[in-house]
């Protein structure tokens, strides 16, 4: 209950209070916003992080943007289209070449091999770089603009309490130390790996903190011609005699980088200059590697973590966690921020049907069903990478130095890391885990007409088993069958010929009867994307899975029994 010094605020049934300003709280604002919900920022601090945090925006996030129409946005402020994702494995820069190295392609040259191969195994959107600075302050601006988005700088939540008509949140201002308690239907918690609000609802956290940490000098530097001397990089890693020497990260192609220096157990990192840091982690094996430095934009350590909340919402489901308050990961695999925005989406069009009034609380309990599973792969994943590096700290054996000699034994011991690199480069290509995740929820109707297919974390295997991510194909026009969805639900309809009856129509009429936004997409002698999407009646949700697939639908009663489940009224 509110004290006396504390004043009230209560926000409109159709207003959700977003705690946290970070990429997924403005996420989770803006698609509420492309949904027509309002909604409410409270944020403790006034300016946009400094750290670059983020440097990938991975396929399948740039496609949940291009859906709310920012992909273009945020590719104007990221690396050029042009410039490869190069990823270099060195003993240090001391040497002429990298030992190993990942040729993964520019944006332009992914979209080519996107639109070559048309089979449903790629994305619609390539990845793109970009820091999580960046993105951030971007995504700031947008909302700011928003008429149906209002931030709330300066206001930091002590914390938050749920119950069965909605939460409340006890906010202090920073400016003024005035006290308010924020009422709401609804609520999402972005507030970052130490959330008071997850902590406030007394949920624990499955893992946590791992061995080590890491030294962070984000710096600017135009001595290009030293950096670039075993070629243009976004990514080098650097290996020590026995361990693994760090990695420095080209955030722009331009000036600004980012060097992880890792700090022994006990290591006092006061003791260490940043410039000592940066030319420790890319000289490596060999001693400093001294560069010119024009400017040292910050500087923090960061211990890592790897850890997903046993709950992904209140017991009312009238508060939700998402991004790093729900899950937190170690940067191999950049499944972080884009987890964070997968979770964003997710749980913004369930709150918008609720409160546009087609949802039912079934749809809110789906969230923690489909979204934790995809934490915990993705935590898992992003520790399998690590390990890749870890073996080849292994492989370079008592005598790290051998590889960079004209040997034999150099030779031999190049080739065996060069192909370990090349047979698990799935570092930043693991499309299965990016984009292949299925979900298994309460509005996600089986298909028990034949087998689930084979799962891949590497690979997307192309398929509209229904929770699944639905294929991207080019149609016949060149326009993908993604561009044809409406902002809702949409039915996708295959027919050979135009007078072909596989009952689509009932489902039609059953969305409109429950008052159930739909676009009805019908394809008439697309057989590359029939094929690929593999049944006439595919339903998809706003968020480009399936919730259900039919040959063909024999009657209201079925499809009003299918509309109802995907929308969460099944009971």
């Amino acid at each position: 209950m509110p004290t006396a010094t504390e004043s009230i605020r209560t926000l409109p049934d159709d207003t959700v209070l977003i705690i946290g300003a970070g990429p997924v709280g403005l996420m989770t604002a803006s698609v509420l916003a492309y949904y027509g919900v309002k909604s409410v920022i409270v944020e403790r601090n006034r300016e946009p992080t400094r750290w670059p945090k983020m440097d990938l925006t991975n396929a399948r996030s740039m496609e949940l943007l291009r859906k709310i129409g920012l992909a273009e946005g945020l590719r104007e402020r990221g690396v050029p289209s042009s410039i490869p994702y190069t990823v270099l494995m060195s003993t240090g820069l001391s040497q002429d070449a990298a030992f190993a190295q990942w040729n993964h392609p520019s944006v332009d040259e992914y979209r080519k091999e996107i639109r070559a191969r048309n089979d449903g195994t790629q994305p619609l959107e390539p990845y793109q770089r970009v820091s999580q600075q960046i993105f951030e302050t971007w995504m700031r601006d947008l909302c700011e603009e928003s008429p149906l988005i209002k931030l709330q700088y300066e206001h930091k939540l002590e914390s938050v309490a749920e119950a069965a008509e909605g939460i409340s949140a006890q906010i202090t201002t920073t400016e003024n130390n005035a006290c308010w308690v924020y009422q709401a239907k609804y609520a999402v918690a972005c507030d970052g790996a130490s959330s008071k609000s997850r902590r406030s609802l007394d949920i624990s956290l499955e893992g946590g903190p791992m061995p080590g940490s890491f030294l962070l000098i984000h710096f600017k530097s135009r001595d290009l011609e030293k950096l670039h001397k075993q070629g243009h990089f976004w990514h080098l890693f650097v290996f020590n005699q026995g361990a693994f020497g760090g990695a420095i990260i080209s955030q722009d192609e331009k000036d600004i980088f980012t060097v992880h220096f890792p700090l022994g157990p006990d290591a006092d990192e006061s003791s260490i200059s940043s410039e000592d840091a940066v030319y420790a982690v890319l000289g490596g094996l060999h001693g400093p590697f001294k560069i010119e430095m024009d400017e040292i934009l910050v500087r923090s350590t960061y211990r890592p973590s790897t850890a997903v909340a046993k709950a992904f919402a209140g017991p009312q489901l009238r508060i939700f966690l998402a991004g790093d308050a729900a899950h937190q990961n170690i940067p191999t695999g950049g499944y972080g921020m884009n987890t964070g925005i997968g979770d964003a989406f997710d749980i913004a069009w369930k709150l918008a049907a609720v409160i546009n009034g087609y949802g039912a609380p079934g749809l809110l309990q789906s969230y923690e069903q489909e979204r934790q599973p995809v934490a915990a792969q993705n935590v898992q994943r992003a520790a399998a990478h690590m390990l890749v590096h870890l073996a080849a700290v292994e492989l370079l054996g008592s005598d790290a130095s051998e590889v960079d000699k004209e040997s034999e034994q150099g030779a031999r011991l190049k080739e065996a890391l060069q192909d370990h690199y090349r047979k698990l480069d799935g570092e930043n290509t693991d499309l299965g885990i990016e984009m292949g995740y299925r979900y298994v929820s309460r509005v996600c109707i089986p298909d028990d007409s034949e087998p689930e297919p084979e799962w891949d974390p590497h690979s997307y295997i192309p398929t509209t088993w229904p929770g699944s991510r639905a294929p991207n194909v080019f149609l016949s026009g060149g326009d993908s069958i993604f561009d044809r969805l409406g902002p809702d639900f949409s039915l996708v309809e295959f027919k050979d010929k135009v007078d072909q009856q596989n009952g689509g129509a009932f489902i039609i009429e059953a969305a409109k009867g429950l008052g159930v936004p739909l676009t009805h997409v019908l394809l008439t002698g697309e057989n590359n994307a029939a094929r690929i999407w593999q049944r006439n009646l595919v339903l998809v949700r706003p968020d480009g899975h399936v919730a259900w697939r039919r040959g063909c639908v024999k009657g209201r009663g079925e499809a009003d029994r299918v509309v109802q489940t995907v929308v969460g009224r099944d009971s």
